[in-house]
């Protein structure tokens, strides 16, 4: 049977194959290469795991030795150097690697003696000459640590980097002018932000989120101008930040677009800092076509508020879209005690079994008891 295959497989491929003793003799060459390929799989990842481990056990051995004076140093005045004195340049990688955990937990005064140590020893210049290698791993450790300390020192080689063909080193260097607020590099990297195939708009928008709420005043300049995708990103940084001053220009984005993915973050905007300018145009939205903009224009206004939306909510759980449904009930549940109340009333009612099932869904969620009768 196996010859069959073997020989099915190479006709149709349009190869004349041996047979015979020939034919044992190149399946077993075959399967010798796949074994061989094999072994040689197994045992580079043995390999990783093994270097991984004795890296892990160099730091361990490296931070067992350095943690006391280290602690004593966090929090003081000390110089950061004298801490180092006994610190081998190639020990830094197992040095960097403990900064690396420390740097997401410590803060305050601890943060600031962690920020000296790269910023004001030798670490420096190690770091240095990472950023300015052609080696991704190296740009981007360095990225981070620079970023991470708010080194002003460094801007226009992180800035040079921006436009690199390899995915990780842009979001690094764009995350670490963000993270040191350099705003003047903000353009440039929205700019390269375009030629980056591979970014994902969650990715974008972190980077733009690591800047201060001052981006906002930035970004509202340049939203006028921008194309619709550029425009949702930046309504988003608007909507994380609760940033009033561009409700007037969201809502003008909101009554001319015709792209649902903007329209959906306008109305979410909109929700979000109540914006009462924006209730005729959500209004307006409530018969979209598109069942996604429609639950966002209820989730909205159940967010803005107003008992005179109640029947609008009521009609719309007994749409034919679940979506809304839900939508709509947990608006109803938003508005308070008259929403709830009448949730209560559809939830007990045995005209729409659907509708019924709804209210007592979201109720039950919010641990509301309904009342028997």
């Amino acid at each position: 049977m196996i010859y069959s295959i073997v020989k099915n497989f190479f006709f149709l491929s349009g190869v004349i194959i041996p047979s015979g003793k020939n034919l044992l003799f190149i399946l077993t060459q075959i399967i010798i290469f796949l074994s061989i390929v094999s072994l040689l799989l197994i045992a580079i990842v043995l390999i990783i795991r093994l270097i991984n481990s004795y890296d892990e056990k160099r730091k361990n051995n490296f931070l067992s030795k350095w943690e006391k004076g280290f602690y004593e140093y966090l929090g003081s005045p000390d110089n950061p150097t004298k801490l180092l004195e006994g610190v081998k340049r190639s020990q830094y990688k197992y040095l960097l690697m403990v900064l690396r955990d420390l740097f997401s937990v410590l803060s305050g005064k601890d943060l600031e003696s962690l920020k000296r140590i790269v910023n004001e020893t030798p670490v420096y210049n190690f770091l240095l000459d990472d950023l300015k290698s052609n080696r991704t791993k190296r740009i981007i450790r360095a990225a981070y640590f620079f970023g991470a300390s708010g080194n002003q020192n460094v801007k226009s080689i992180l800035f040079g980097h921006l436009y690199s063909k390899k995915t990780d080193v842009f979001i690094f260097c764009a995350r670490a002018l963000a993270r040191i607020n350099a705003l003047e590099y903000a353009t440039a990297i929205l700019h390269a932000a375009r030629y980056q195939r591979e970014l994902s708009t969650d990715i974008l928008i972190s980077i733009l989120l690591e800047f201060k709420s001052v981006v906002c005043n930035y970004l509202l300049e340049r939203v006028v101008f921008e194309d619709a995708y550029y425009k949702r990103i930046a309504i988003q940084i608007f909507h994380f930040h609760e940033f009033r001053e561009a409700a007037d220009e969201v809502i003008e984005i909101f009554k001319t677009s015709t792209n649902k993915k903007l329209l959906v973050e306008c109305i979410k905007y909109a929700g979000a800092i109540e914006c009462i300018d924006a209730i005729p145009h959500l209004w307006e939205h409530f018969e979209h076509p598109d069942i996604e903009v429609k639950t966002a224009s209820i989730e909205a206004l159940a967010k803005i508020g107003g008992s005179e939306l109640v029947p609008i909510f009521i009609q719309r759980l007994y749409e034919d879209s679940y979506e809304v449904n839900i939508a709509a009930a947990e608006a109803l549940l938003d508005l308070g005690e008259k929403g709830i109340n009448l949730l209560k009333v559809v939830a007990k009612s045995n005209s729409d079994s659907k509708a019924a099932a709804i209210a007592r869904m979201v109720l039950s969620e919010n641990f509301i008891e309904i009342d028997d009768e």
